[in-house]
């Protein structure tokens, strides 16, 4: 036996159609109202929508005059958009490493040579400061108490 679903729904498209469905009238001047009340509705809502363009267009001109971002950043001190769904938001934190990374790129190949020299200079010491990091805290102890270890054999032996 099958089930019957969805009684409800075409009640309401029953209900619908006969709300669209045009009044039978006696007299052809009966549906003058209607028709008028109808004309009324149309220019109504023309006229809202007209008012919301309007609306939306002044709030674009506001944005550009006050220098705001079209593409839903918050401003030049904020680049980063407001992620509108989830998925856009993994999709930005996924792509944010390597597009801050293309932006100090770009950042640098503005500069003058000497100062790109020195920006590559404390990448390279920032790196090397990292190597600790990298291999642990129990290597990195070791590989640093080498150094004392190789100066207390130094100064025993003076001694």
């Amino acid at each position: 036996m099958s089930r019957h679903t969805g009684k409800g729904s075409h009640r309401r498209k029953e209900a619908a159609l006969e709300r669209k469905a045009t009044q039978h009238h006696e007299f052809i001047g009966q549906a003058e109202t209607e028709r008028a009340e109808a004309e009324f509705r149309k220019h109504e809502r023309l006229a809202s929508e007209q008012n919301a363009e309007t609306v939306k267009e002044m709030a674009r001109e506001l944005e550009q005059a006050a220098g705001l971002r079209t593409d839903g950043a918050m401003g030049p001190e904020m680049p980063l958009r407001i992620p509108r769904s989830i998925e856009e938001g993994k999709r930005m934190i996924r792509e944010a490493p390597e597009a801050m990374r293309e932006k100090a790129r770009e950042k640098i190949e503005k500069l003058p040579e000497p100062a790109r020299k020195a920006v590559d200079l404390v990448g390279t010491v920032a790196g090397m400061a990292m190597v600790p990091v990298r291999l642990g805290w129990n290597i990195a102890r070791d590989l640093l108490q080498i150094p004392f270890t190789v100066l207390r054999v130094l100064r025993q032996r003076e001694v």
